[in-house]
Parts: C-alpha cells; sequence; structure tokens
C-alpha cells in the first residue's frame, strides 16, 4: 500500500482537516486517528504498511507494546501478523511533567527479563510519558530496540528520545502528508503552505530546545568540576597545615 493512497484517503474521508481559524501556537490541522478505526480498509492499509517499515529497519524484537490506549488496536494488528507477543500499558495517573518518574505505571501482559520490546504509539506528546515507560520496561528487565511512531506531527518529545540515542521509526510524517495534498492540487497551497510552516517552526524549537539542553549539561559539568578542583585545593591545604604542625611539633619534642 503506498503512502499517497493513504494521504488521499485521510482527506477525502475527512479524517485529515485543516482549520479555517487558529489561534497562536494551535496546531492547523486536525487528525482523527482513532475515528479510522471505523475504516477497515484505511486502517489495515495504516498497519500493512508500518510492518513493512518494521520489518526494512531490522528491528530485532520479542514483544511489542502499545503505549497508550489509542495504539492497542495497531499494536495488536502488528503483532498478529508478525506473530510476536503484544503488552500494553496503562496509566493510573502518572506524572507525565517529570522526568524519570514510573509511578503509576504498570505493564500488561506478561513481561519477562530480557524481553527486547518495540514500542508502538500513535502521537509522541510533549510530556515525558514515553521515556518513563522506556525507565520503567527496563527496570524490570526489559530492553528497548525502537519506537514506532504512527504519527510524526513534528513535534513532541522528540527532544528527549533523540538524546537519549532512542531508534525512532516514523510510519506518517504530517509533513510529508500536506507536501503530497500541495504536489498534487487536492488542497489550497494557504492551508497546506500554513501546516508546513507550522511544522518547521516547531522542529526548529525542538532542536534549539535540545541544543540549549546539552549547553546546559556541559555548564553543570564545568561547574562539577570547579567544585571538585575547590574541594581538592582544599584537601591539599589542610594536608600542607597537618604537615605543617607535624613539623613543628617534631621540632618541640627534639629541643625538649
Amino acid at each position: 500500500m503506498s503512502k499517497a493512497t493513504i494521504y488521499n484517503e485521510l482527506l477525502s474521508k475527512k479524517y485529515l482537516s485543516v482549520k479555517e481559524f487558529i489561534v497562536s501556537g494551535e496546531k492547523p490541522y486536525i487528525l482523527e486517528l482513532n475515528s479510522i478505526l471505523s475504516n477497515p480498509s484505511l486502517f489495515d492499509n495504516i498497519t500493512l504498511l508500518a510492518e513493512h517499515i518494521i520489518k526494512t529497519s531490522a528491528l530485532d524484537f520479542d514483544k511489542i507494546c502499545a503505549t497508550s490506549t489509542s495504539s492497542i488496536p495497531y499494536a495488536t494488528n502488528i503483532a498478529t501478523s508478525l506473530e510476536k507477543g503484544i503488552l500494553y500499558i496503562t496509566d493510573e495517573g502518572n506524572d507525565k511533567t517529570e522526568n524519570d518518574n514510573i509511578k503509576n505505571i504498570t505493564i500488561e501482559g506478561g513481561m519477562k527479563i530480557d524481553d527486547r520490546i518495540l514500542l508502538i504509539e500513535t502521537f509522541v506528546n510533549n510530556n515525558f510519558f514515553i521515556n518513563n515507560i522506556i525507565k520503567k520496561i527496563t527496570k524490570y528487565g526489559g530492553s528497548i530496540v525502537g519506537i514506532v511512531v504512527l504519527v510524526n506531527q513534528c513535534e513532541g518529545e522528540y527532544v528527549n528520545l533523540v538524546k537519549q540515542n532512542e531508534k525512532i521509526v516514523t510510519v506518517l510524517n504530517i509533513y510529508d502528508i500536506f507536501n503530497h495534498l500541495d504536489n498534487n492540487n487536492l488542497l489550497d497551497i494557504f492551508y497546506s503552505e500554513r501546516v508546513k510552516f507550522f511544522c518547521e517552526k516547531v522542529t526548529k524549537l525542538n532542536i534549539k530546545k535540545l541544543l540549549e539542553g546539552e549547553k546546559k549539561e556541559e555548564e553543570v559539568k564545568e561547574e562539577v568540576k570547579e567544585e571538585v578542583k575547590e574541594v581538592k585545593e582544599e584537601e591539599v591545604k589542610k594536608d600542607e597545615a597537618i604537615e605543617e604542625v607535624k613539623k613543628e611539633e617534631k621540632v618541640i619534642f627534639v629541643s625538649q
């Protein structure tokens, strides 16, 4: 199944639409990925495309894990087709704003120690939830071989995941979808350009955030080095003072 066919059907079935009016910072489009479940042929085509991309990515894994409720149907289809075990995540109030927080995350389905796991997610949101899931799985003996994102919206937790050198595989990309619709005169250029501009802007912000994060890390490392240096200098001064006291005590002892 070609991506172009999926792109066209998303628009024609109105699962993908553009907003006439938007406020600053708001996404200029609406993608109803969950509604695709009611369209068997489109749902199958997306999962078949995901399977093909996973196979060609040479990912070696034991189980597939759905990281959200919306990704369970897709993960189930893919796991069944690839004859892999399936896990899913339940979230009972995880603090997604806190990095490395694993509280209230449960791994369902029977994960075993040393399981190599491929995560499946529909969208990556602007929080640390995927990272927290990764920490939870690795803490209990599993390992993450990659993260399959069904739709890359050019935003979200990518900064954190890229920084951790996680392997991210995307199936559909919002920028590519609107670029295709524009090139084939399926959508007014005004709307397609507005979406592409939004994607470019958010991507640049993410890159900037990543670079600033690395810069801050370097600054922290330098501060730690300076603190260690100061501590060592203090220790040297203390040692020198102790030696001076010992010399004085020796001189007093000899003179007596």
